[in-house]
Formats: C-alpha cells, structure tokens, sequence
C-alpha cells in the first residue's frame, strides 16, 4: 500500500490537480468515506482552483473586504466508492461563466499504485456567485475574475483558439 505524509497536494497547475488521500477520520466504521466528507474535497478542490487556477484568495475574514464567491449551487455524481487510505485526484475545469456566476468542474479519478488513473470516483459541479462582503448582495462577476475564468476556459480548449 503506499501511504503518503499529507493529506493533500497540488500535482498540476493546468488544469488545477489535488492529490488527495482519505483519512481514517473520514470514514464510518466500516472504513468508507462518509457521504458529508464529499463536499469537504469538494471545497477544498475549489479553493485551490481559486487560488492558483484563478489567483483569488476569497476566504472570508473579519479584516478582508471586498467580493467573496460562496457556492449557489453543489452537486455529485458518485462513481465509485473510496476508503480508508485510497489516493484519488481532482483535476478543476470551467464549465460555464455567466453574468453573476460560474460553474466549476471537479472530476476526482483513482490513484493505484501511485500512479493516476481513468477510473472515476466523484465528479462534483459547483456554482459559485459573485457577492459583496459588505452587504451580502449578489453583483456582477468583476473584470478580472471574468478574465482569469475565460482565460483558463481558453486554455482548456487549445484547439478552438
């Protein structure tokens, strides 16, 4: 089995890729993932997409002002069921940028034996929206993270360009 000393890592810039490894903790006695721990990678996925796929850093904090994007929407499709100790990737696409919002892939595949795999475990959509951390309400997608969405869209599809 091979075992690694951290919880997550980034293995790729383009598209935005996280190793992860499922903790015990994760898990119900059985040693399967709890369904709730899904939306924890999720977010976590999409963190890093934000920071390094779009070079965003939204967290929210008493001393940060400014444009947030917290998820208006979340689904999963569950393809295969992970344990205790099972590595896995998700890798972040663009799946759609509109006035207010845009929605994010995360397509999370296995890893055996260390090396990465074709073999699905999880594909989650998120939908973040643009809102104002001082007042709550939702506004317009500003210039330049419109322009980091489209550019990494862009990049997605070479061929198109």
């Amino acid at each position: 089995m091979h075992t690694l000393d951290f919880s997550e890592a980034l293995i790729s810039n383009f598209p935005v890729t996280i190793r992860r490894r499922v903790a015990g903790g994760d898990c119900d006695p059985a040693g399967i993932v709890y369904t709730p721990r899904f939306s924890d990678y999720a977010m976590s996925a999409r963190d890093w997409f934000m920071r390094i796929g779009l070079g965003i850093l939204d967290r929210p904090h008493p001393a940060r002002t400014g444009i947030g994007y917290p998820m208006r929407a979340i689904s999963f499709d569950f393809r295969s069921m992970l344990a205790a100790d099972d590595l896995f990737d998700m890798a972040t696409t663009v799946e759609a940028i509109s006035n207010r919002t845009f929605t994010i892939k995360i397509t999370a595949t296995r890893v055996e034996d260390g090396s990465a795999t074709d073999i699905p475990a999880f594909i989650v959509m998120l939908t973040g929206i643009a809102v104002d951390s001082a007042d709550g309400q939702a506004v317009t997608l500003p210039d330049a993270t419109r322009e980091a969405l489209e550019k990494y869209l862009t990049a997605q599809h070479p061929a198109q360009q």
